[in-house]
């Protein structure tokens, strides 16, 4: 039976969220562009962000409608760590960057303060879904729109299945794929999708082989008429019978044939080694790259893992050991600067026509854990995140990709 981790593991996870991707429909080029791309970054001003909003968030939701960056709340320690004793945040605000005004402004409130959901766009708007706050995970779902007048609506939508949040999704026209991350408490395997058009309730798809999944992310792609779900990252804090792992195999679902399949490895062309998209971002490009951005160092986050995984397992330990171990681990591992923690700076893209990885990029803009993606065609916002566990930041960029 998979548990849910506790201490220092839960404040390692839940601040980082699972991918959110955007779905595009683009033509399919025959060219490989991915050594000649580059990212064109741009710093969105933070002025308009009160209170705690100021110090940043990870784990928001967010959606781009019509050109208008819309993001809502979020997570965040504004006084003091975890370890030390500091309470985790969850806000309700809804905030939309002004471009007129180089502003961002407040615009609505969330039914509940909450973080670490999925936001995927559909026809109109986006899904927000699911995600947890305080004291519990969440089901429900909203459907974002904006009104003519730029009011942002919420609609309640069929509500999942069950609780879920450091989940992964995507859309596909309109349909919308959820999986992994946690499911009323424990970390699932689990893979659902719902037609928004057309679905009251949603559908229970073969769940994904290999190890649970949290933080990953997962991407959908066209090819020849059919419709595939990718499926990258996360990780897997360990149970009982099993000790922590990072998921480096690339996963592919074909919706016709209800089918998974290995489409690949996380590997490094350079280095030969694997990387983590745990807590990272991803989006597709031109029906064909899948773009990557951010998330933890695959060695520094699993070896932290195991650390906590040993002192939780120890039968030679009493709880009272257990509980001065694991602070003193905090205490070394959360207190050291980002640049410690290695978040990815590398941009990759993975190209579905030949399997291989390229990095197009390489900036500490993008080293972040638990920011929110959100894109459209070659351009997109990568909103705020973690600079290291327990920091976030309040910087949201923008990247535009070019083709040299």
């Amino acid at each position: 039976m998979h548990t849910v981790l506790s201490g220092i593991s839960r404040w390692l996870f839940v601040a980082f969220l699972a991918a959110v991707p955007a779905s595009c429909r683009h033509s399919k080029s025959d060219t490989n562009h991915s050594e000649t791309m580059q990212i064109n970054w741009e710093e969105l001003s933070t002025d308009g962000l009160q209170g705690n909003l100021a110090k940043g968030v990870s784990a928001a939701y967010a959606a781009l409608i019509n050109g208008n960056l819309i993001v809502a709340g979020g997570a965040n320690f504004p006084e003091k760590l975890g370890f030390e004793g500091g309470r985790k945040f969850f806000y309700n605000d809804i905030v939309q960057f002004d471009a007129s005004t180089n502003k961002w402004k407040l615009v609505g409130h969330l039914p509940d303060s909450s973080a670490h959901g999925v936001s995927v766009p559909v026809a109109g708007g986006a899904l927000w879904i699911g995600g947890n706050n305080a004291s519990q995970s969440l089901n429900k779902v909203y459907a974002v729109s904006l009104s003519p007048k730029g009011t942002v609506k919420l609609t309640p939508f069929p509500a999942l299945p069950a609780a879920m949040d450091n989940f992964a999704g995507c859309s596909s026209g309109d349909m919308v794929f959820v999986g992994g991350g946690n499911m009323n408490g424990a970390p699932s395997n689990v893979f659902y999708c719902i037609n928004v058009k057309t679905d009251s309730a949603w559908t229970e798809l073969p769940p994904f082989p290999g190890i649970p999944r949290l933080q990953a992310v997962m991407v959908s792609m066209e090819e020849e008429g059919k419709t595939y779900v990718y499926l990258l990252g996360g990780f897997f804090g360990g149970d009982e019978t099993s000790v922590p792992a990072m998921a480096t195999e690339l996963l592919k679902y074909d919706v016709s044939a209800g089918a998974w399949t290995k489409a690949g490895d996380q590997m490094d062309p350079g280095t030969q080694k694997p990387f983590s998209l745990g807590g990272a971002t991803a989006m597709q490009l031109d029906n064909r790259y899948i773009l990557c951005l951010g998330g933890v160092n695959h060695t520094i986050f699993l070896d932290a893992l195991t650390a906590q995984y040993k002192i939780a397992h120890n039968p030679a330990l009493s709880t009272r050991e257990k509980e001065k171990q694991n602070l003193e681990f905090s205490k070394r591992y959360m207190t050291q600067p980002p640049l410690y923690y290695r978040f990815n700076s590398e941009c990759r893209i993975f190209d579905t026509k030949t399997n291989e990885w390229h990095t197009i990029d390489s900036t500490l803009n993008a080293a972040r854990a638990g920011a929110t993606l959100v894109g459209d065609s070659r351009k997109f916002y990568a909103v705020q995140g973690e600079l290291k566990p327990g920091v976030r930041s309040p910087e949201t960029w923008r990247g535009e990709i070019k083709i040299r």
